[in-house]
Parts: C-alpha cells; sequence; structure tokens
C-alpha cells in the first residue's frame, strides 16, 4: 500500500504542479512528494492520477490538508507567477 501511495504522490506531484506552477523539476516533485502523500491518499487517493480531478480535490480540501503540504503547494503557485 506504501508503495502505491507513493506512485500515485509522484503522479500527481507532475500533473498538479504541471497546471499550476509550469513544469516541476525533480527537486520541486521530490518535495510535494514528501509533504503531500499521505495527503493524497486520505482525501484524493480514490481518484486516478493524471487528471484535473486530483487537482480539483486538492482545491476542494485544502483547508484539512497538513500545513506542510498546504506550504508546498502555495510555494509552487507563487514561484509560477513569479515566471
Amino acid at each position: 500500500m506504501h508503495t502505491r501511495t507513493v506512485v500515485l504522490a509522484i503522479a500527481f506531484a507532475d500533473v498538479a504542479l504541471d497546471a499550476r506552477a509550469g513544469s516541476p523539476s525533480k527537486p520541486d516533485r521530490e518535495a510535494l512528494k514528501a509533504r503531500c502523500s499521505g495527503d493524497y491518499a486520505t482525501y484524493c487517493g480514490d481518484l486516478s492520477p493524471g487528471g484535473p480531478e486530483v487537482q480539483a480535490c486538492f482545491r476542494k480540501n485544502m483547508a484539512d490538508l497538513s500545513p506542510a503540504c498546504r506550504t508546498e503547494i502555495e510555494r509552487h503557485e507563487r514561484s509560477g507567477r513569479k515566471g
């Protein structure tokens, strides 16, 4: 089960960051995976990674995400706006 969560979290990182803050670097993917994989499993694990449903799920559950995950998502959003 843990391996599945990690694989799904990597896929989530690629999708969410691609759409919200440009194409993520490997360190960015690793940071998001480290901080959000548990939240992904808890709130969005029933969704197939790779689609807008996962992004919508994270947005919908933003208030309930762990502080570390929220901070990482917000960091990526800010860096995406800066170009």
